[in-house]
């Protein structure tokens, strides 16, 4: 070879000597940062709380395939049987699996294999890691009977569309073995589950943080671009220094605002409303109670009509439809409201009839007010949080899942915030917000009336 045509072969000997001898200088397998040891002690659930970049991904693989040379879980030919959980089953391979920090990156014996069970690493000592994802009520129940776990990675476990259901499911499988173990890689975001891990730890589980800043191994220049670009932002906060965002920025509500209009106790109200949103598969039932106050105000020397809003109770949960049935019509009697307002996009008359057999059931007669949703949620919520800014939307007390939803959810989440849309339900239905009507309404049988909002 000529240098015209390319190096020589002297020069190729002694870049692969340089190679080689810099492949022997380094350190042997992974070195961890101190973010990156396993906490000591008899833990069962590891929370990873950290910023991107910051190695968590790489931290979890190595303790699954530290996991699996240790002693055997289970008797038998299969020695540990692990479950694998990410946003999405494909996250699940290109992250966990066959990414840069994947397992089969960093281990070779450890092989992706694929069959009419799912997908699975495979293991040369028998050991087997199942691969799930949690964006769909079909995952809720292929981790409920995704079989016993001795342990459990949980990759980016804030960004799973169906957390609260998945992490129940993957809980009641985690059970074999002298200690059964949860890994949980993530950076934050204000959801219930992860703010209660974080700031109510319950007992055995242990919760560590890191930044992007914590990963020597982040080349400088991206380094510094990140930081320069979103350090001082909502996004940056919450994304490089795995802080737990109250308020997102492009959320409609302001946590500011909810608390400003904060009152003890509401006025007299004219009308009282239950607004009910019920959820298909393994959603929660969005159940929440608001009334109406009408008072005259003089403007420009006339006297004027107005209308506020005040948000009594939050009903939400997450039952079968005769236990959220019931639980809307309870909610209707104990606040003594004129109607219950349900959307019927999903499960059309059904979800009327639900309510009407719970109410026939505790022996109570309430009317039932269908509405059809038109247009998109945003669309929806936008007069509803402009309520709020203005100082015409009041919440009664504290409603701190409700208030979490309204002050994180934006389009980008992909997920259906049942309690928001619960509530905003009813300042439409009441007409607290001007609509023009698009079409006549109609009374079908059993006089529920239907009206097309937002």
């Amino acid at each position: 070879m000529t240098a015209a045509t390319g190096p020589t072969r002297t020069e190729v000997a002694g870049a692969a000597a340089r190679s080689l001898l810099d492949y022997r200088l380094r350190p042997p397998g992974f070195v961890p940062e101190p973010h990156q040891v396993p906490p000591p002690g008899d833990w069962y659930g590891w929370l990873m709380n950290a910023g991107r970049g910051s190695g968590k991904t790489r931290a979890a693989s190595n303790y699954i395939i530290e996991h699996v040379k240790g002693p055997p879980c289970l008797p038998g030919p299969t020695p540990h049987w692990i479950g694998i959980i990410a946003p999405t089953l494909g996250d699940a391979v290109t992250a966990c699996v066959s990414g840069p920090s994947g397992i089969a990156t960093h281990d070779p014996t450890a092989k992706l294999s694929g069959g009419a069970g799912g997908l699975f690493v495979k293991w040369n000592n028998g050991s087997r890691a199942k691969l799930f994802g949690a964006s769909s009520p079909e995952d809720v129940e292929r981790l409920r009977a995704g079989g016993n776990t001795c342990a459990v990675w949980c990759e980016e476990l804030a960004a799973w569309r169906y957390l609260q259901e998945c992490y129940e499911q993957m809980r009641f499988g985690l059970r074999t073995g002298p200690t059964p173990r949860w890994i949980a890689s993530t950076t934050p975001k204000p959801k219930p589950l992860i703010k209660k891990l974080v700031k109510q730890t319950p007992h055995n589980v242990v919760v560590t943080h890191a930044t992007t800043n914590d990963n020597p191994h982040l080349e400088q220049f991206i380094r510094d671009a990140l930081f320069e670009e979103y350090a001082d932002r909502d996004i940056g906060r919450q994304e490089l220094y795995a802080a737990i965002m109250e308020q997102d920025e492009s959320a409609l509500w302001r946590r500011d605002d909810l608390q400003q209009f904060r009152v003890v106790e509401a006025p007299p109200l004219a009308k009282i409303s239950v607004g009910v949103d019920p959820s298909g598969g393994a959603g929660e039932q969005g159940i929440v109670v608001a009334g109406k106050h009408v008072y005259n105000e003089i403007t420009k020397g006339q006297m004027q009509r107005r209308f506020e809003g005040y948000v009594l109770d939050d009903r939400t949960c997450h039952l079968g439809p005769a236990g959220w049935g019931r639980r809307a019509v309870q909610a209707a009697v104990d606040w003594e409201a004129d109607d219950i307002v349900v959307e019927t996009n999903y499960g059309g008359d059904m979800a009327v009839v639900t309510i009407r057999d719970a109410a026939e059931a505790l022996g109570v007669s309430i009317p039932v007010k269908k509405t059809v949703a038109t247009r998109g949620k945003r669309v929806r919520a936008e007069p509803v949080a402009a309520l709020s800014a203005r100082g015409q939307w009041h919440h009664v007390g504290f409603f701190e899942e409700l208030e979490d939803q309204l002050c994180t959810w934006n389009e980008d989440l992909k997920y259906s915030p049942d309690r928001l849309d619960a509530m905003v339900w009813v300042p439409w239905h009441q007409r607290i917000i001007s609509v023009r009507a698009r079409g006549m309404g109609s009374f079908p049988v059993g006089g529920a009336m239907t009206r097309s909002i937002g």
